[in-house]
């Protein structure tokens, strides 16, 4: 029998990219919920807290590549015995590191583009918030630089889900899988911004999220 192991070397047709196919993926709750092996209502109550982000709300809540990961991580941390509020630090931790682990092996000029891109995104999210937050500039490497603004934009996230919360710089780096200090430095630039407050107690302060004034 002829090899015909290199067949397609020799054809307009390729090997299919499944990165590129992931970045595309949606899933509704419930496939999303079939697939990472937890209930409907699990994921439900996952996206009101804003543990996990959707890429489309209200009655059709849509999940991409990133969101189902980080389902499938939780989901790993509760099988494994943790609290919900474990799983997610775990979860969080985890995805941070393989961040960081993706940028330090990233060209120079994909961490440029990556980090125009993230930029642009946190001005959008800062627009659409009212609260004139431009830029968020650190000391250090591009790829420390490209993982602050992920983290701003996470932690800007955070607060809009859970706007009722009130709590210690330490316990929402906690809630968020983050370095109590990071969260620390950022918390302090959005309540220069008035996107927090800060109300000070015998010991500790404690950031509250300022939601928009209506008009």
């Amino acid at each position: 029998m002829a090899d015909t192991s290199h067949e397609w070397a020799r054809t307009s047709v390729r090997p299919v990219d499944f990165s590129k196919l992931l970045e595309r993926l949606e899933l509704g709750i419930g496939q999303a919920a079939r697939l990472c092996g937890v209930s409907i209502r699990q994921l439900s109550y996952w996206t009101d807290k804003g543990i996990v982000n959707p890429i489309a709300r209200g009655s059709s809540r849509t999940y991409d590549y990133p969101a189902i990961i980080k389902v499938c991580l939780i989901k790993q941390g509760l099988d494994q015995g943790y609290s919900l509020e474990g799983a997610v630090a775990e979860a969080e931790a985890f995805l941070e590191r393989r961040e960081q682990h993706q940028l330090a092996a990233m060209p120079e000029s994909e961490l440029r583009k990556l980090l125009l891109t993230r930029g642009d995104r946190v001005r959008e999210f800062a627009g659409r918030i009212r609260r004139g937050l431009r830029t968020y500039r650190v000391s250090g490497d591009l790829g420390r630089l490209v993982a602050s603004v992920s983290g701003l934009e996470k932690l800007i996230a955070f607060l809009e889900a859970n706007p009722y919360i009130v709590n210690t710089a330490r316990q929402i780096a906690l809630r968020v899988g983050r370095e109590a200090d990071a969260v620390q430095r950022e918390l302090d630039l959005l309540e220069q911004r008035r996107f927090v407050q800060k109300i000070t107690y015998p010991g500790a302060d404690v950031y509250r999220y300022l939601p928009p004034r209506r008009r």
